[in-house]
């Protein structure tokens, strides 16, 4: 995946966030499946992960850079959730989320192929930027086509 289909991504995915705010509360807050999430907390998960990423990860991609393992993915999880069905709007949400992208397509519009290709470690997993980003966009893909599904829209 190059930047412009990086970029591409984060640009339409905005576009889906921002068709969110047509939901209803009732779809807002509807389980993606027996025992599942809500479409609120789904979106939560992105957020506080993007959150993580752009303060906990981000700064410290170097060349060569040893990088701590993920913290405790449940706990993120879990206070995901607690803040997108008990403490945030819908709006809150979403808002929060587009500022973190934008921050992301900030980052992408100062990279180019050599910086992407900046090589360090998280954990014992060898990476490079882009494949960060990568792997994070499949990750928007995988819970938008979720979210899409439960709410009978088409993915956009």
């Amino acid at each position: 995946m190059n930047i412009e289909q990086m970029k591409q991504h984060y640009t339409e995915f905005d576009i889906w966030v921002n068709s969110l705010r047509e939901v209803t509360d009732t779809e807002w807050q509807m389980p993606l499946g027996e025992g599942k999430w809500s479409v609120a907390a789904v979106v939560a998960h992105l957020l506080f992960w993007d959150k993580y990423s752009l303060e906990e990860r981000f700064p410290y991609f170097k060349e060569g850079a040893e990088l701590p393992s993920y913290p405790d993915f449940q706990g993120i999880n879990d206070r995901a959730r607690e803040y997108a069905e008990k403490t945030a709007t819908k709006e809150d949400v979403l808002d929060e989320l587009l500022a973190v992208r934008k921050e992301y397509l900030k980052m992408l519009e100062q990279m180019d192929s050599e910086k992407l290709a900046v090589s360090f470690k998280i954990s014992n997993h060898q990476l490079t930027i882009g494949k960060y980003f990568e792997d994070f966009i499949q990750h928007d893909i995988h819970h938008q086509m979720q979210v899409n599904q439960t709410l009978g829209k088409a993915l956009v």
